[in-house]
């Protein structure tokens, strides 16, 4: 699928722009740790990142490595989690990670993308965040956000997160891209570009914006 690439360069700068002065301040992005990223996408999955910040630096406090949570019972991470709701799910999960990474990997975070995906219900997008924002590694990151924002932006269409062509579009839009580019995307679809009534006139990005070309039409 072809890009074009001016229009690329420009969305990715206003958008890194954007972000830099309005982008929203959460402590895993404070930080190049990849196990504590590692654990905020974790957590992020089906919750809110302000649900996830209100708990996040007391449980990376008190579980602070991968060892931390081998060791931990299910029930101990679980009542931290609370919270968030499925936390007995989560903290089976979380169990299992650590005592992967401890058991596999010497409790090193991996930084091969095969081990990292291979990681108890971590999968690709979640090894391609750590790899972005621990590693400042320029690699594709998709998700329902993302989707939601190139999909206006480029007029393209996409199945979902696993349709390999929006992985593909994606790197091609991303090239060699720093680490505000997905926070930022991430932050205008929360705040700005919403899926229903999205406010347009104040988007950095409105004017190159296919969907909102057509739509003033």
């Amino acid at each position: 699928m072809d890009i074009d690439t001016r229009k690329n360069a420009l969305v990715r700068k206003r958008v890194i722009d954007w972000f830099v002065k309005k982008g929203r301040a959460f402590p895993w992005r404070k930080t190049t740790n990849p196990y504590q990223i590692l654990i905020a996408e974790i957590l992020l999955r089906r919750t809110t990142a302000s649900a996830v910040s209100r708990i996040y630096t007391n449980f990376i406090e008190r579980f602070d490595s991968p060892s931390r949570l081998h060791y931990a019972r299910e029930s101990t991470i679980a009542k931290a989690l609370t919270s968030l709701g499925l936390q007995n799910i989560r903290a089976k999960q979380l169990k299992k990670v650590g005592t992967t990474i401890v058991n596999d990997y010497d409790g090193e975070i991996p930084l091969n993308p095969e081990q990292l995906r291979a990681l108890p219900g971590v999968g690709r997008y979640i090894a391609s965040a750590v790899l972005n924002f621990a590693h400042s590694k320029s690699v594709p990151l998709v998700d329902g956000n993302v989707i939601h924002f190139l999909s206006r932006v480029f007029g393209v269409e996409f199945s979902g997160p696993r349709d390999e062509e929006a992985w593909e579009f994606t790197n091609k839009f991303g090239g060699s891209h720093k680490s505000e580019l997905y926070w930022g995307i991430i932050d205008l679809v929360a705040t700005i570009c919403l899926r229903r009534n999205p406010r347009c006139p104040i988007c950095p990005v409105s004017s190159a914006c296919t969907w909102f070309v057509k739509s003033s039409v």
